[in-house]
């Protein structure tokens, strides 16, 4: 099972901002597997997620979610959420 496989809850192990970048490193409890996941800027702004809390991992059709106390602190976009999140400028 991957780290980021559905039903997994993992846990906030530390949470650093270093030069506008904004590190948490989260643990599965189960074997101690680790990743972190970085966020810059006013991505991470309004994310309140402190060392000790859990995170749950959602799989979805366009990529995977974290979540934390229910709000989505995460998106990691598979292929699909890739070609969605593509954007053009329109001109008239």
């Amino acid at each position: 099972m991957g780290i980021l496989s559905a039903g997994v809850t993992l846990v906030v192990v530390s949470v650093e901002v270093v030069g506008g970048v904004t590190v948490w490193v989260l643990e599965r409890a189960s074997d101690g597997a680790r990743i972190s996941i970085r966020a810059s800027g006013k991505l991470a702004e309004g994310v309140v997620v402190s060392t000790g809390a859990a995170v749950t991992v959602s799989v979805i059709g366009a990529g995977t979610l974290l979540s934390a106390a229910g709000q989505v602190i995460a998106f990691i976009p598979n292929e699909i959420g890739k070609a969605l999140l593509y954007n053009e400028q329109v001109s008239r």
